[in-house]
């Protein structure tokens, strides 16, 4: 999500107001980014079976990424309209395909897993960007430091 800027972004939610359980979404402006991370073909398989990806209209993210090491998934096992991200080496992420539009995702679970995890008071699962660095909540340990070009 780091190279679309989002403005805010939650990691791992676990906000059960709604049926998917995203690894990641990012917000935007009026548009989402959703990303699914994938540590075996396995898991890969099995999360394409799950109602919101047979049925695109009922998953969130009007941007969807699949993120993994390379040869986990390839651009040829996306579904259509899918992305995906390799995550390289020292961490870095390397763009394999941008995602399409899905113009028809489920926005009111986006709505609802936002304020849920407002709500419930999960600050700490919540990422702002303030200008051009983002502010790293402590989540992410002790040694998190401010990044720019996130």
């Amino acid at each position: 999500m780091g190279s679309q800027r989002c403005r805010v972004a939650i990691a791992e939610p676990n906000c059960i107001v709604t049926n998917e359980q995203p690894d990641a979404i990012g917000f935007k402006g009026s548009y989402s980014i959703l990303v699914e991370a994938k540590t075996s073909r396995a898991d890969f398989l099995a999360d394409l079976k799950k109602p919101f990806r047979i049925y695109p209209q009922k998953g969130m993210g009007y941007c969807r990424y699949y993120i993994c090491e390379p040869g986990i998934i390839t651009e040829d096992d996306l579904p259509e309209r899918w992305g995906l991200l390799y995550v390289l080496p020292g961490g870095r992420v390397r763009i394999v395909r941008y995602s399409r539009y899905f113009r028809e995702a489920n926005y009111a679970a986006e709505r609802s897993l936002l304020t849920a995890c407002l709500y419930i008071q999960k600050p700490l699962k919540i990422n702002t960007v303030q200008g051009r660095k983002i502010q790293l909540s402590p989540v992410f340990g002790a040694e998190a430091k401010e990044k720019e070009g996130i």
